[in-house]
């Protein structure tokens, strides 16, 4: 009977982390994670079946927050999260980031050729959604309506991007908040004056 260990199985995941980082999925080799471990490409095998199934078991969890998230945000009505989206956002964000800021990290900027590749355009397509609606709403209260949403994709476009270029070069989590929130007010104050609407 083959006995697995906790230990090795944690300083695999360890290097492996340190090789998704550094050199994303698709660069990532089994072998250097092998090597890096101390151990042989055969033995990692008796722990994990594969690359892809090495990044479920470390990146997975990350991700399953940010769509149950989502999940939970687009079940709120309209006149609850009318207010602090952002913020809420923000809060979700941070919480991940303590828990597992590498991992976020290389969800949202090493996933090229994983299952989870399309995460950013998952999140760019949540982030316009929302502000759609908050938009719509808002306009709504003014007489106006909502012609076109581009400008709303763009500036969420930047917000992922940023967001994801903030926990790829910060570490301090203090920091990571204040540049965020730095972010959302560079980007969504006054947004509802820029947009592309017209009167009811």
């Amino acid at each position: 009977m083959q006995y697995l260990k906790d230990n090795v199985k944690q300083k695999i995941a360890e290097e492996a982390l340190k090789e998704f980082k550094q050199k994303g999925y698709k660069g990532a080799s089994i072998r250097s994670i092998a090597k890096n471990s101390a151990t042989s490409v055969g033995n990692f095998y008796k722990y994990f079946d594969s690359k892809d199934d090495l990044y479920e078991n470390l990146i997975g969890s990350v991700y399953h927050k940010l769509m149950n998230y989502m999940d939970q945000f687009n079940q709120v009505e309209l006149n609850e999260k009318a207010e602090n989206i952002f913020y809420n956002l923000m809060e979700k964000i941070m919480e991940i980031f303590k828990e597992n800021s590498v991992e976020l990290t290389v969800l949202l900027n090493k996933s090229e050729g994983s299952k989870y590749e399309d995460c950013k355009t998952i999140f760019v397509d949540f982030i316009t959604g929302i502000v759609s609606e908050k938009m719509k709403y808002e306009l709504s209260v003014q007489h106006k309506t909502l012609n076109d949403n581009f400008i709303i994709y763009l500036i969420s476009y930047n917000l992922v991007e940023s967001i994801s270029i903030i926990l790829r070069e910060k570490e301090d989590s203090a920091e990571v908040r204040k540049l965020i929130l730095n972010i959302i007010d560079i980007l969504f104050t006054d947004i509802v004056d820029k947009l592309d609407s017209k009167e009811l």
